[in-house]
């Protein structure tokens, strides 16, 4: 239960930054009031490490849609505490870092905060989600978050195309990966994950299994911004960089790994998963590895960067999901070790990402600019930004005394164990430990190559727009105090073994037998293989980086790229669909009434094909009298006179006096009730549209087309046939329960004596009060555009 007051303490802290929107003072506070959400966060997870280390499972379950399985589920076993402290105490530093970065003068401090406390709560609520529906809720908040977060500037154009490319991707994805778990309920009958893994051998034996596998990996690839869908993330650049710094370290992409991870146990039993999360990471890593040397924006060069590790990240996923298959204790060792460096390296490049966005957006922040071509000298001005930024690149490119050196060492030595595996002997095997090694001489030579030609050499004041950068100390202190943990985790590895990663282990597998195969993190392995290969790296990387001018690889742009085809789909996209919606959205109210009554005709006349057509001779026909006869005939006449009339206020009241010939109809049917509430809903409709044409000039219509008129009455006669057939196959449906039994204790339930009133106020009560909203939203815009004129006539004058 408290994880769900942890939620609520998150949409409490949105309302109270809303609030601070009434008062252009207490906008300031918003960083400060919204800093307390991940605080709260951090401690609560940290609090139930005791309880997961002793392989409980926190669960809290609020039923919701029972016949569909969708519930409110929540669920904290190791695997998802991971991600959430790594969510929270990232989330920390991020939202310190912002109260810094943004300005109260020049930003809208509390629409920010508002989105990236919803950035935050969606992430929550997708790690800790034990239903998959609701998993995909919060998936797709992410992504609507995200979109609000990279426009935050919408005044600038390559932050909305960067918003909406992103937005799409991951839409479509989320989509696929609905569409998965759609098919997923079809064959085990549940959304709950946990039930789901339970029955995972009846999915692999399913014929849609390998349908369920792709749509899961196009929802986990659009996400983790794996090849070919990366395009995405480095045009999310144009967001804050306290959010690309939440995004590339702890959020957004990690969800997608999240996802891999969370469901090993059904989708490893697939060979095609296996291989194609393998070779989509490695492939994904040696490409972002390649296009973050061609990049001159520090931002851009960490996107690339945060593309290849997160395919590093992905590769050992595809690596290790053999695990699933439990094909013996040998292998299954081997499995387990690939999987433990995956999540090591998770938490290690969260940290060192982090901290290099934190730099990169203090020297962008303090000299106006990102361009590595501009910078040049800046440890002598930004000297702890300089240690800062260094020891994180040598952290990510896997130098010794770093954290990053351990989990890269584990990463070519699950790379080299990998050949014992089935699905990797041979010439596979050597595949993927080569594609391993030069997409990791690739990233230390980008890693130390920005370090080099932002802070070494000599500063240039010609290119630079500001002479002598700052460096404020509480600007840093985030950054520091990320950095801080890279030679604390090297010195002390084991700590984080025991209390986090190995308790993520068992909830992936949900055995307490698996820390006995979770090996014991070394920092001396002795002279073997995986060394070697490190230091290869090390001693190549170092010689490319201060022999080969890479500035000049910027320069070879490619005739043709992923990016340009997405953009270029884009604009198509826009082109087609601005066309095609000026062309149905043409202003016109009829014209929009006759589409929409065709489409509903044509559905309905569909149904009817399928379902067949009603008996016309079993019909029960009421009796009826000469009060029927004739007030059918005033509704006739009525009905056919409108269609020629021309004044506004005359089709008014007629169309009032036809509703209250409807009244009548309900009174001769015994129906009091629904009378009186016919006779009040009409009389309020009639005087609202009187008071409201007599704000509108009164223009009198013109003379009725004839091609027009004919259409208008031919739609009439097939919707009155439609809703004829509809009343038919009403009285035809015996074989259903009839809804009126569920109102028969209605005067014993609610204490009201009119039906009408017991529904609208007790049985849909909910119903009923968002539709009161509805209406004064609507109400209060008819007001606001009736007084438009006289407003802006005064803003004019003024």
């Amino acid at each position: 239960m408290s994880l769900v007051y942890l939620f609520g303490a998150l949409l409490v802290l949105m309302i109270l930054i809303l609030l601070t929107l009434s008062h252009p003072k207490s906008a300031q506070f918003a960083g400060h009031i919204a800093l307390i959400g991940p605080v709260v966060s951090a401690v609560y997870f940290l609090y139930q490490i005791p309880r997961v280390l002793s392989q409980q499972v926190l669960h809290f379950k609020l039923t919701w849609l029972r016949s569909l399985d969708i519930n409110i589920d929540l669920r904290i076993d190791g695997l998802s505490l991971l991600f959430s402290l790594l969510i929270s105490f990232i989330g920390v530093a991020v939202f310190c870092y912002a109260t810094q970065y943004l300005s109260n003068k020049h930003d809208n401090l509390p629409r920010f905060y508002i989105y990236l406390l919803l950035f935050m709560f969606s992430m929550l609520g997708i790690v800790t989600a034990n239903n998959t529906i609701l998993m995909y809720i919060c998936w797709e908040l992410t992504s609507i978050s995200s979109f609000l977060l990279i426009s935050y500037w919408y005044d600038r154009e390559a932050s909305q195309f960067g918003a909406i490319i992103s937005f799409m991707i991951t839409v479509l994805g989320g989509l696929a990966l609905l569409t998965g778990f759609i098919m997923i309920y079809t064959i085990t009958g549940t959304n709950s994950i946990s039930e789901i893994m339970e029955q995972r051998h009846r999915l692999a034996e399913s014929p849609l299994f390998l349908p369920i596998v792709v749509m899961l990996l196009l929802g986990a690839f659009t996400k983790s911004a794996q090849f070919p869908f990366h395009v995405w993330l480095p045009k999310a650049m144009e967001a804050p960089t306290p959010v690309s710094a939440y995004l590339h370290s702890a959020t957004m992409v990690k969800a997608g790994i999240f996802l891999l991870i969370r469901f090993i146990p059904v989708l490893g039993l697939s060979q095609m998963y296996i291989y194609a999360v393998t070779f989509i990471g490695l492939i994904t890593m040696i490409f972002g590895s390649v296009n973050a040397l061609r990049q001159y924006d520090l931002k851009a060069i960490l996107a690339y960067s945060t593309i290849s590790q997160l395919g590093m990240i992905v590769s050992m996923i595809g690596l290790g999901a053999g695990y699933a298959q439990h094909t013996n204790d040998e292998l299954t060792v081997v499995y387990v070790y690939i999987l433990f460096t995956g999540l090591f390296h998770l938490i290690n490049h969260a940290l060192y990402k982090g901290a290099l966005f934190m730099g990169v957006g203090l020297i962008d922040h303090e000299t106006g600019t990102r361009d590595i071509r501009k910078l040049s000298g800046l440890r002598h001005f930004l000297p702890l930004t300089h240690i800062v930024m260094l020891l994180s690149a040598l952290s990510m490119g896997g130098v010794p005394l770093l954290n990053g050196f351990l989990s890269k060492e584990m990463f070519f030595d699950g790379l080299l164990r990998a050949q014992h595996l089935p699905q990797f002997s041979g010439y596979i095997g050597f595949a993927v430990v080569a594609l391993g090694v030069v997409a990791s001489v690739f990233t230390f030579i980008y890693s130390l190559y920005m370090v080099k030609s932002v802070f070494w050499g000599e500063f240039s004041k010609e290119r630079l727009p500001i002479s002598r950068p700052k460096e404020p100390i509480l600007f840093a202190l985030p950054s520091i105090i990320l950095t801080l943990m890279l030679p604390v985790i090297f010195v002390i590895p084991n700590v984080l073994t025991h209390f986090v990663l190995v308790p993520a282990l068992q909830g992936l597998s949900g055995e307490g037998g698996i820390a006995k195969k979770a090996p014991i993190i070394s920092q001396w392995h002795g002279f073997n293989l995986p060394l070697l290969l490190s230091a290869i790296v090390i001693v190549v990387g170092v010689i490319a980086v201060f022999k080969v001018k890479w500035l000049q690889f910027g320069r070879f742009e490619k005739g043709a790229s992923l990016t340009k085809v997405y953009s270029r789909l884009y604009h198509e996209f826009e082109i087609h669909s601005s066309s095609s919606i000026r062309g149905l959205m043409n202003n016109r109210l009829n014209h929009y009434i006759v589409w929409t009554l065709l489409f509903f005709g044509v559905i309905v006349t569909y149904s009817i094909c399928r379902v067949g057509f009603p008996k016309v001779h079993q019909i029960h026909v009421s009796d009826f009298g000469p009060l029927e006869i004739l007030t059918l005939i005033v509704v006739f006449i009525l009905g056919v006179a409108l269609i020629f009339i021309r004044q506004r206020l005359t089709m008014v009241i007629l169309n009032g006096i036809i509703g209250y010939c409807v009244t009548i109809f309900f009174i001769l049917m015994k129906a009091p009730d629904l009378a009186l509430t016919q006779l009040v809903v009409e009389t309020i409709t009639t005087i609202l549209f009187i008071v409201s044409f007599s704000r509108l000039p009164n223009v009198p219509r013109g003379r009725g087309n004839r091609k027009r008129e004919l259409l208008k009455i031919v739609v009439s006669l097939i919707m009155a046939i439609v809703v004829v057939m509809l009343v038919f196959i009403a009285q035809q449906g015996n074989h259903m329960a009839t809804i009126s039994t569920f109102y028969e204790k209605a005067d014993e339930l609610t204490g009201g004596k009119n039906i009408v009133n017991a529904i609208l106020g007790d049985f849909r009560a909910f119903d009923t009060l968002f539709e009161g909203l509805v209406l004064i939203i609507t109400g209060l815009g008819i007001y606001t555009l009736l007084n438009f004129k006289d407003r802006r006539g005064q803003d004019e004058r003024e």
